[in-house]
């Protein structure tokens, strides 16, 4: 596709066909967003376009049309003046056209020749400094490859020692040590709702690497940058994508209505068998892996007056002196769900490693810098004894506020920064956790779990993907007459507890009670409350707190 190798002719076509002269040059659009959005409106017309990654960069050419799913991990990177608009002669008969630059490096150094410098017109450029998705499983990776137009051949013929490692910027990634490839996305214009740790899909022009601008507005600085060579993309199209998405959902992320219908219909069935697969990872423990399931479908979906509404960090505790579950937990997360990162929280990680951003000329990452919707799994059972530092201290504050209110403090030389988050925290430990938690058990391991367990066929794994996404983004209703009926039940437990002189439930145990209803709900793939759910929630919490005693 002509578009797709040569974009910039079509940005010409377009810019001569609906530019004029003397429109205010920040709001000038000439149709490219529109044009770009029509060719490529559906997930089969998007997959022609190459992915960008650390592989691809060598094959792709400068100047081809890309895309990238990616985070975005800094939005205060330097602004820069850049050429919008040049005059260019022509060289064989003299005649003057104008030529669009704001999708591209600049002009080419023999057109600089040519050029008639008294009619330029200047573009102000926004920059983002973007890596790849921080904790995606391989099996996105693996589905977003599977239909995108192939490379595979060009990259094959890549010899070994051809092939050099894309630089980075390290400390700008969340997961220390890790692989990952990094791109700043240069954009014509301001876009507000685009924000650190949003997950984007960039369509953009690939321009060339360069070293990162930081600190000097405008990009002026009396000193040559330096520092890594970053490759570039010019962004035609900037997409945010819903953070709890399946990859093969629609273009924003969300389920379509095919989805939403079979997968609330078959949902009972995908439950068991899921809750099954999970009960292989944790004993046989039955409980355990509906708490499981329940905490992969929670997702923070209100914050009225200060209240974080769907939250469900969970403690898993394992005293026992058999191998831990850790790593079966972590595998089977990883089969299911799009973005986990696993922490082995040690004291020397605690005390060495960040788990908060900071910054001062620019931002450096940390642990809990992640897209929304991304699982953290902690494994407290190899923390050993010792004495935690200062930043130990200030990594574990921020991980109890993840878990308690679902922010993070971005810390910075003379004021701190709050940021919303929506992370899912799941911990395992062999005594109460040293993060507070929503729900803490004691694991029981059933020991006639151990000869039924199988492995789920890679169809019933391709369900259970879909299924989880696709429940997490329901739209979940609460009905006032169930609101009414709990009220009711409610009063009444309290009056007979008065009555017996035993513990009365609290206000905050009905919370819990209606929070864990909610999610019980919608792993059957019903939208709205039932009695027979809101009973089930019931008998689930107070099996918990029989169970959560330590």
């Amino acid at each position: 596709m002509s578009v797709i190798d040569r974009p910039l002719e079509t940005i010409q076509e377009l810019f001569e066909k609906n530019w004029k002269r003397g429109q205010a040059v920040e709001k000038v659009d000439f149709g490219v967003t529109e044009h770009f959005q029509s060719l490529f409106d559906t997930r089969e017309k998007l997959q022609k376009i190459p992915i960008l990654d650390a592989q691809s960069i060598h094959a792709l050419p400068i100047n081809s049309l890309v895309r990238f799913r990616c985070m975005v991990q800094d939005t205060e990177l330097s602004q820069e003046v850049a050429l919008f608009v040049t005059t260019s002669a022509s060289q064989l008969n003299g005649e003057k056209k104008l030529v669009c630059h704001r999708y591209s490096d600049g002009p080419q150094e023999e057109h600089l020749l040519s050029t008639d410098h008294t009619q330029d017109l200047m573009d102000l450029r926004n920059s983002y400094y973007c890596v790849s998705v921080p904790g995606e499983s391989q099996w996105v990776r693996d589905l977003e490859h599977s239909g995108s137009c192939g490379l595979d051949s060009t990259l094959q013929n890549l010899k070994l020692q051809d092939v050099k490692v894309p630089q980075v910027i390290p400390e700008r990634y969340p997961f220390s040590g890790a692989d990952h490839f990094a791109v700043v996305v240069k954009t014509h214009s301001s876009d507000v709702s685009i924000g650190v740790t949003d997950l984007v899909e960039v369509i953009g022009v690939l321009g060339a690497s360069d070293q990162l601008m930081t600190g000097d507005s405008f990009g002026f600085s009396e000193e040559p940058a330096n520092g890594p060579l970053i490759p570039t993309v010019h962004a035609i199209l900037m997409r945010k994508l819903d953070d709890h998405g399946h990859p093969e959902l629609g273009l924003d992320g969300r389920p379509g209505e095919g989805d939403m219908q079979h997968y609330t219909k078959e949902a009972e069935t995908i439950r068991g068998d899921l809750i099954r697969y999970i009960a292989t990872a944790v004993r046989g423990d039955r409980l355990a892996a509906e708490l499981v399931l329940l905490h992969f479908l929670a997702r923070i979906y209100s914050r009225p007056s200060g209240t974080v509404l769907g939250k469900f960090s969970l403690n898993l505790r394992d005293s026992s002196s058999n191998p831990s579950i850790y790593p079966s937990l972590a595998r089977v997360a990883k089969s299911v769900l799009p973005k986990v990162h696993t922490v082995p929280m040690s004291l020397q990680t605690l005390n060495n490693d960040f788990f908060f951003p900071r910054g001062d000329e620019g931002l450096s990452s940390g642990v809990l810098q992640v897209t929304r919707g991304t699982a953290i799994l902690i494994d407290e059972t190899v923390m050993n004894e010792g004495t935690l530092v200062d930043k130990g201290l200030k990594n574990l504050k921020a991980l109890s506020d993840v878990s308690l209110y679902q922010t993070l403090q971005y810390v910075f030389p003379f004021n701190n920064l709050e940021f919303q988050t929506d992370i899912s925290l799941l911990i395992v430990s062999n005594g109460n956790s040293l993060v507070p938690v929503d729900c803490a058990i004691t694991l029981r391991h059933d020991t006639s779990a151990d000869e039924i367990s199988t492995e789920p066929t890679e169809e019933q794994l391709v369900s259970f993907r879909k299924y989880i996404s696709v429940l997490r983004l329901a739209e979940y209703k609460f009905s006032e007459e169930m609101a009414k009926e709990i009220e009711t039940e409610f009063m009444e437990q309290r009056r007979a507890a008065a009555t017996a002189g035993t513990g009365l439930i609290t206000p905050n145990d009905l919370a819990f009670n209606i929070s864990l209803a909610r999610l019980v709900a919608l792993s059957y793939g019903e939208l709205t409350l039932t009695k027979r759910r809101w009973d089930h929630a019931v008998s689930l919490a107070k099996e918990i707190r029989s169970r959560g005693k330590q």
